[in-house]
């Protein structure tokens, strides 16, 4: 894994900092329209949101938040109040977006992250100053250990392969299912799993991932081999979004 020279900051910064700006908005929207105001705490919590799933999360959409600031400033406020489902939660299973590509889902979360950025009042050279503190923060931390990550390593060696790290370890016959809300997050995890379980036996095979979007053939492929004998196929880790969460069996082997 690699890793930045600068000292990781406390794991709660980013999100002390997070709590200012909120409350800076809060302050600055005071007698503001009420439709703006909720407008402003929706990006608040939606970025909230975002930092509680993954820093790789938090720090894509806090750029297309300032970015889509940086827009307002140089042009008068949008009066369209666009609606903005994707900012109080990621398509799930009976939504129509479930069937959207991951690019897709992205590129509307990031254009209703930008709306919702530009309806909102203009901000204090002190928001922005945080905003940016945010945004160094954040890019310096993606390229630290995860302690969530290593924890979540730690008990796939201990359930699923006890000889990690060693060449060629042998995985055990378990299986285990990992939800996240967001594709940044499954994509975050999958690369770092992928790494941290290299030179196991079929290590190739042993992570595979559930989202919306995939197609029915390949649902049903990936259905098949995770409710099948763990004897007789190798996957063992699932990494799916909610999208996929809902109406799918996934239990034949995942207690």
């Amino acid at each position: 894994m690699t890793t930045c020279q600068k000292t990781r900051p406390n794991s709660n910064y980013p999100n002390q900092l997070l709590q200012q700006y909120r409350n800076l908005r809060e302050e600055k929207l005071k007698d503001a329209a009420k439709s703006t105001q909720t407008t402003a705490m929706l990006v608040i919590t939606s970025l909230q949101k975002r930092l509680l799933s993954s820093i790789e999360a938090f720090a894509r959409t806090l750029k297309v938040h300032r970015t889509g600031m940086e827009k307002q400033a140089a042009h008068r406020p949008s009066t369209h109040k666009a609606s903005l489902p994707l900012l109080f939660e990621s398509p799930g299973a009976d939504d129509e977006r479930a069937e959207f590509s991951e690019e897709e889902v992205i590129a509307e979360e990031d254009a209703q992250m930008a709306a919702a950025s530009m309806q909102a009042a203009g901000q204090t050279a002190r928001e922005l100053a945080i905003l940016d503190e945010m945004a160094d923060v954040a890019n310096s931390s993606r390229y630290q250990p995860d302690p969530r990550i290593q924890q979540l390593v730690e008990w796939i060696r201990q359930n699923l392969c006890p000889d990690l790290g060693q060449p060629n370890a042998a995985w055990l016959e378990r299986r285990v299912i990992i939800f996240t809300e967001y594709t940044d997050t499954k994509r975050y995890l999958q690369q770092q799993l992928q790494s941290a379980i290299a030179n196991s036996n079929r290590e190739h095979e042993r992570i595979d991932v559930f989202h919306g979007g995939i197609g029915e053939e390949r649902r049903e492929a990936i259905k098949s081999a995770f409710n099948a004998d763990p004897a007789r196929h190798p996957l063992r880790i699932l990494i799916a979004t909610d999208a996929a969460r809902e109406g799918v069996n996934l239990q034949n082997n995942c207690g």
